[in-house]
């Protein structure tokens, strides 16, 4: 990688947001702090959503731990009654999004929300990412890295798990066929060719919280798929250029998934749902 390359890499301002449900025994917190001390750059919006173990506490006595150069950049939402992942990616990025241009959120949330930090929010780019951190954070500079050599000039970047050569890639055969059904489906509901909508591993730049994040999703855990038929309606037939789907290098199935086998069974009936919405 060249110098200046490396250089752009570095100096990439990147705000994750990590959507929590129970996960006080799961999330690394060692692999956290590791993270925003090998880069200054790098901002987490951990989104407590309404978890029943200790998950908030936990995450408090992450940021308490800190430094203080560090503990400015972890932020914290929490709210008691659980919502759903793409509830709380929603609010982390509108959240993020609104402090980073100057609007005040916290009159609209106080009642409901318990918000800790939100006082130096800066990025170029901002995403989510899962808590257990199945992909690790070394695959961020990773897409960034792919975005500068593509032909192409994306505003979502999204995370493919490609079973290659070179890859380390450990999937469930649930996860490998239901992620197969999914993009098969969902490719022939796009118009477009996509590998992989499920990885909850995305970047995209700030002007697409808007588009993508303004108003409440139909599903929960399709919200992904959602994001890129919104990106349909507001761009047109330019919306599948500005999409890189990034082969992943590293991907662990870690156990304690929320998604199993009933939800499975439910995929063909969820996608025509949303298509049907989008396609009216």
């Amino acid at each position: 990688m060249s110098g200046n390359l490396a250089d752009r890499l570095r100096l990439m301002k990147t705000c994750l947001i990590i959507p929590c449900y129970n996960e006080a025994t799961r999330i690394p917190l060692a692999e956290y702090t590791h993270a925003l001390q090998q880069d200054a750059f790098l901002q987490f919006v951990f989104v407590n959503d309404g978890s029943k173990d200790e998950t908030f506490p936990v995450l408090k006595q992450l940021r308490d731990s800190q430094d203080s150069p560090i503990k400015s950049r972890i932020h914290i939402l929490s709210y008691k009654n659980n919502k759903g992942k793409s509830n709380a990616v929603s609010l982390g990025l509108n959240i993020a999004y609104s402090t980073m241009i100057g609007h005040s959120t916290s009159t609209q949330y106080q009642s409901e929300i318990d918000m800790v930090g939100f006082d130096n929010i800066q990025a170029d780019y901002f995403g989510f990412w899962d808590a257990d951190l199945a992909t690790p954070f070394s695959e961020v500079e990773w897409f960034y890295r792919f975005k500068e050599n593509s032909q192409t000039k994306p505003i979502l970047i999204i995370g493919s798990r490609v079973a290659r050569l070179g890859a380390n890639i450990q999937r469930t055969l649930f996860r490998h066929y239901s992620g197969r059904l999914f993009a098969t489906l969902i490719s022939q509901g796009l118009g477009w060719k996509v590998h992989d909508t499920q990885c909850g591993a995305k970047l995209m730049q700030p002007e697409l919280i808007p588009v993508c994040f303004s108003k409440p999703f139909y599903t929960s855990w399709l919200f992904d798929v959602e994001m890129l038929l919104r990106m349909q309606q507001h761009f047109g037939k330019n919306a599948e250029s500005m999409v890189l789907e990034v082969p992943i290098r590293t991907w662990t199935d870690v156990a304690g998934s929320k998604i199993g086998w009933s939800d499975f069974i439910k995929v063909p009936y969820q996608i025509w749902r949303v298509f049907r919405a989008y396609k009216k």
